[in-house]
C-alpha cells in the first residue's frame, strides 16, 4: 500500500572519501603554517624529506626545523657558553675542598651536654587529720535538770493565798448580814438572800483570781528554771563550737603551708627547666654552625654551577594560517538519504489519511483489520466474547477490537472498505 523506505547510503565510502579529503587539507596546512623568518635577531627555515612511518608503512613527509643566529648574537654566545663553561670548571675545582670538608664528622664531644630539668620535688598531698578533735557530741550533765511544771508548788501559793483571804471573806460576810439586818431585810427574806449572793459570787471570783496566780506563779518558777537549763545547753555548745573552729583554723594554716611548699617546688623546676631550655638550644646552635661550615664549599659550588644558564633568541611569533573544513560529504550524504525518507513518510502518511477519511464516512465504523496494525497486545475481553487490544495503527497507539475476531461472533457490525480492509462499527459495539 505504502511507499517502501529507500535504500541506506554507502556510509563506509562516504567516510573514506572525507578521510581523504582530510589528509589533503591537512598537507596543505603544514605547508601554510611552516614559513621562513628572517629578522636581525637570525633566520628560521623548514626543509622536508620523505621518510617511512614505522605503524603504517606509508611514505610521510618529515620536517626539520632549523635556527641560524645572527653573527653578532652568535658571538655573544659563544661568550656565554665560554664563561659558563669556565664555571663549571670553577666548580669541578671545589670538589676537593667539598670532600674534605664532608669527610670530618661532627664533633659532638666539644657541644654542650644535653640538659634536664631534673625531677620535680614530691607535691605535698596530706593533711594533718583533725577530725579525731571534732567536738560532734555535747555533755549536757552540768546544766540544771530538764524542769517539770510542779502543780504542788501551784496548790499550795494557791493555799497561801485562801488562807489570807478566808479571814477578810468571813469579816465581810457577817458585816453584810449585819448591814442586811439594819436595814429591814429578815433573815429568809429575797432581798436578804440576794444580798449574800452577790457577796458569795464576789468572793468566788476573788478565790478563782488566787487559783489564777497560783498558776502563773508556778509557770514563772517553771520559765525560770527551764532557762537556767538552756543557758547551760547554750555554754556547752558554745564551748565545742570554739574547740572544733580552732580545730579547722588550724588545718588552713596547715593547708597554706603545704600549697607554700609546692608553689615554691614548681617555682624551682620551672628555673630548672628554662636553664636545661637554654642549654639545649646552644647545642642545636652548635649543631648548626658545624653543619653550615660543613656545606659551605658545597653550596659555593652548586651557586657556579646554577648561575646564569645559555639561552636561545625568541623568533617573533607569526599568524598561523587557520585550517579550512574539508567537505561534510558524509552529512550531505545523510541529508539526502533524510529527504528521501522524509519523502516516503509523507506518501504514506497519505494513504493513512485517506484511510482516516474513511472512517468517518461509515458513521461510526473504523479501521480495525489486523493488517494494519503492529504491536499488538492483549489487555482485557470485551462482553461479546472477543478479546480488548493496544496496538499502533496509522502512527497512533490505539486501543479496541481485531475485526476478524469480531467478524466469527457478530458478522453484522463488520464491513468491508472498498479498499479491501475490515472495519468495525464502534458506535454499536
Amino acid at each position: 500500500m505504502g511507499k517502501s523506505t529507500p535504500a541506506a547510503p554507502d556510509y563506509t565510502g562516504a567516510a573514506n572519501a572525507q578521510a581523504a579529503a582530510s589528509k589533503e587539507n591537512l598537507m596543505a596546512q603544514n605547508y601554510a603554517n611552516r614559513p621562513s623568518i628572517e629578522t636581525p635577531f637570525g633566520s628560521q627555515t623548514w626543509q622536508t624529506n620523505s621518510q617511512i612511518d614505522p605503524t603504517t608503512s606509508q611514505a610521510v613527509t618529515a620536517w626539520t626545523q632549523k635556527n641560524t643566529v645572527a653573527p653578532e648574537l652568535q658571538s655573544a654566545l659563544d661568550a656565554q657558553i665560554s664563561s659558563q663553561n669556565q664555571r663549571s670548571q670553577l666548580a669541578n675545582s671545589f670538589m676537593n675542598r667539598v670532600g674534605s670538608e664532608y669527610a670530618k664528622p661532627f664533633d659532638y664531644e666539644g657541644l654542650p651536654a644535653m640538659t634536664t630539668g631534673g625531677t620535680p620535688g614530691e607535691i605535698r598531698t596530706n593533711v594533718a587529720d583533725y577530725s579525731p578533735g571534732l567536738n560532734t557530741s555535747f555533755n549536757f550533765g552540768d546544766a540544771p535538770a530538764a524542769p517539770t511544771y510542779d502543780t504542788g508548788y501551784r496548790d499550795r501559793v494557791a493555799q497561801s493565798l485562801m488562807e489570807r483571804m478566808m479571814p477578810v471573806q468571813d469579816y465581810q460576810n457577817r458585816q453584810l448580814q449585819t448591814q442586811l439586818s439594819n436595814q429591814g431585810f429578815k433573815l429568809g427574806s429575797e432581798g436578804y438572800k440576794r444580798g449574800l449572793d452577790e457577796l458569795a459570787q464576789r468572793q468566788a471570783a476573788e478565790r478563782y483570781n488566787a487559783y489564777d496566780t497560783a498558776g502563773n506563779e508556778a509557770q514563772r518558777m517553771y520559765g525560770s528554771q527551764m532557762g537556767a537549763r538552756q543557758q547551760g545547753i547554750s555554754e556547752a555548745m558554745s564551748q565545742g563550737n570554739f574547740n572544733n573552729q580552732a580545730l579547722g583554723q588550724a588545718q588552713g594554716l596547715d593547708i597554706n603551708a603545704m600549697n607554700a611548699m609546692n608553689a615554691a617546688q614548681g617555682q624551682q623546676f620551672g628555673l630548672n627547666q628554662s636553664y636545661a631550655n637554654q642549654q639545649n638550644t646552644l647545642r642545636q646552635q652548635a649543631l648548626a654552625e658545624q653543619a653550615q661550615r660543613r656545606g659551605m664549599s658545597l653550596n659555593e659550588m652548586n651557586a657556579l654551577m646554577s648561575g646564569q644558564q645559555v639561552n636561545m633568541p625568541n623568533m617573533p611569533q607569526f599568524n598561523t594560517a587557520g585550517i579550512s573544513q574539508t567537505p561534510n560529504l558524509m552529512g550531505a550524504m545523510q541529508n539526502t538519504y533524510q529527504a528521501n525518507l522524509d519523502a516516503a513518510n509523507a506518501k504514506n502518511a497519505g494513504i493513512s489519511n485517506a484511510f482516516s477519511g474513511a472512517t468517518s464516512l461509515g458513521s461510526a465504523f473504523a479501521f480495525s483489520d489486523v493488517r494494519l496494525k503492529s504491536n499488538i497486545r492483549r489487555v482485557g475481553i470485551h462482553s461479546v466474547g472477543v478479546g480488548v487490544y493496544e496496538y499502533d495503527i496509522f502512527g497512533h497507539r490505539e486501543r479496541g477490537v481485531i475485526a476478524q475476531e469480531l467478524q466469527r461472533v457478530r458478522p453484522d457490525l463488520v464491513r468491508q472498505h472498498d479498499s479491501g480492509y475490515l472495519t468495525v462499527n464502534y458506535g454499536a459495539l
